[in-house]
């Protein structure tokens, strides 16, 4: 499929309005939208249409968004999904992402976020097909190993060099072949600086870490012998700062015998600020409940002493003891609430 062809997108809300809103939006803006009001009509709607991009709500009904977030990505692990999650649900959002989630939106949707979201799965799809078709080219041509990543490079730069993601490839000693313009963004590194002078372990902190990262390419405990996927490591950068990204790498063969690695190193720096963003929200939240309610409780207890002064002033204008002392008890009382409550925010 052409990077620019009009783009199938599933939509599930069990919101009629939004489902509208998104679907005119989607719909101006070129893409072919479908929609599906729950979970279980969402999954057979992506059986029948096979879209490759899924846009689900996480809170529904039944089947909830992150169930629907593992059957879409059961039946194509290529399927890009982006979750949408309600103000301060960072926990879901979290979760989506350690199960494959390209993106989430919190609502209210933005057009310009929902665009940046689906363009970012649009780029992740098109240079998945041609990665696949470049590694397929590395197996098929090589004929030297070390040669063979090097005119592989070339031959596709242009291709390499579009990624959104950094894309490092190192021959079977470690020595760094491939640096795209991505990697140089990415790490402060020019691609001359890198290729052919840098060995793997110089870019990972610490740089243990790409040692193991080998060992679990070849532990079959893990998954697929040859490849780990999504682990969240640190790079070193020229200037020392230290970002977070997380990895996907495949071992490259040639005739059954390893010539090789290449990595996708995905930037996460902008995700953590969004995590921040969510825990700092969410935490203004909680101020914000525990404010009302401390206001709440004190108006509670100035309605009890301004009872007690009324009944207290009452009794002592009529002169009725009985009044004057369960006003007084009233006063006390109150005035021993304000005490407990002064004594457990000092205590917070």
């Amino acid at each position: 499929m052409d990077r620019n062809e009009k783009t199938k997108i599933l939509l599930i809300d069990d919101e009629e309005s939004i489902r509208r809103l998104l679907s005119i939006s989607l719909g101006q803006k070129g893409y072919q939208a479908i929609t599906a009001e729950d979970g279980e009509k969402g999954i057979e709607l992506f059986r029948q249409e096979r879209p490759e991009i899924v846009l689900t709500d996480i809170k529904m009904p039944d089947i909830d968004g992150l169930e629907v977030l593992r059957q879409v990505k059961a039946l194509d692990p290529e399927a890009q999904v982006i979750v949408i999650t309600g103000h301060g649900d960072m926990e879901s959002a979290i979760e989506a992402l350690k199960l494959e989630a390209s993106d989430f939106l919190n609502k209210p949707i933005r057009d310009e976020a929902l665009m940046i979201a689906i363009k970012r799965a649009q780029d992740v799809l098109w240079m998945r097909r041609k990665l696949k078709e470049y590694t397929g080219n590395l197996e098929v041509k090589v004929k030297d190993a070390t040669e063979e990543l090097r005119e592989v490079y070339d031959f596709q730069k242009n291709l390499i060099e579009s990624s959104i993601d950094a894309i490092i490839g190192i021959d079977r000693e470690g020595t760094i072949l491939i640096f795209n313009e991505a990697a140089e963004r990415l790490m402060g590194y020019t691609s001359e600086e890198v290729i052919g002078h840098r060995h793997i372990t110089q870019i990972y902190h610490p740089s243990e870490v790409a040692r193991e990262i080998k060992k679990q390419m070849y532990d079959p405990d893990r998954g697929a012998v040859g490849r780990v996927e999504d682990l969240e490591v640190e790079v070193l950068c020229k200037d020392g700062d230290r970002v977070p990204i997380r990895l996907s790498a495949t071992l490259l063969y040639k005739d059954g015998e390893e010539i090789g690695s290449v990595g996708f190193f995905q930037d996460l720096r902008k995700i953590k600020l969004l995590q921040k963003e969510l825990i700092e929200r969410e935490r203004l939240s909680a101020v914000g409940q525990t404010v009302a309610g401390m206001a709440h409780y004190i108006k509670n207890i100035l309605n009890g002493l301004e009872g007690g002064i009324y009944m207290v002033n009452t009794g002592l204008k009529k002169d009725k003891q009985p009044l004057l002392t369960k006003g007084w008890g009233m006063v006390q009382n109150n005035v021993a609430k304000i005490s407990d409550l002064v004594m457990d925010m000092l205590s917070y």
